[in-house]
């Protein structure tokens, strides 16, 4: 009986943070762990779980985030992250994801399918000119990805923005 209770108070509780973030009008549809940005993308350093014990100190989130944002085009690697905040690349691994909710690379894919969200509203570039500038492989992974984080493709998204 307990046991059930619980289970619908966890789902509605899961519930509320997807409507919430959908009111925000987040561009990134929330998955499983929250994702904590704001709608520019920048890392909200002020939110309970940058404090999060074991984390990483908010300078070194925000230095880290600020080298993805402006290298989001180029092939950043997770030693190199780990090398900017001073730190082993396991422990690196792990505090980011304890920080932020998500990890090193994931977040990096997030930024990099919200260029080719910004790219696709304010540019008259190809797909596979926009894969390319928003530092994917190619357009395949490129609208792979898009798919998998806004559930449309890039084409479809394009096309639905006014």
């Amino acid at each position: 009986m307990f046991g059930a209770a619980n289970q619908e108070r966890s789902e509605y509780a899961m519930q509320a943070l997807h409507s919430f973030a959908l009111e925000e009008k987040s561009n990134i549809v929330p998955g499983p762990v929250p994702y904590v940005a704001n709608h520019a993308g920048h890392v909200n350093t002020t939110a309970p779980t940058a404090y999060a014990r074991g984390g990483l100190p908010p300078r070194v989130v925000r230095r880290v985030c600020e080298h993805i944002d402006h290298n989001v085009e180029q092939r950043i690697s997770v030693e190199a992250l780990a090398k900017l905040a001073n730190l082993s690349v396991c422990y690196f691994v792990r505090a980011f994801k304890q920080s932020l909710g998500v990890t090193p690379h994931d977040y990096l894919i997030r930024r990099r399918v919200e260029r080719t969200m910004e790219l696709l509203s304010g540019t008259d570039m190809s797909l596979s000119e926009i894969a390319l500038a928003a530092g994917f492989a190619d357009q395949s992974h490129c609208a792979r990805r898009f798919r998998q984080y806004v559930g449309m493709s890039p084409r479809d998204y394009r096309w639905s923005r006014p």
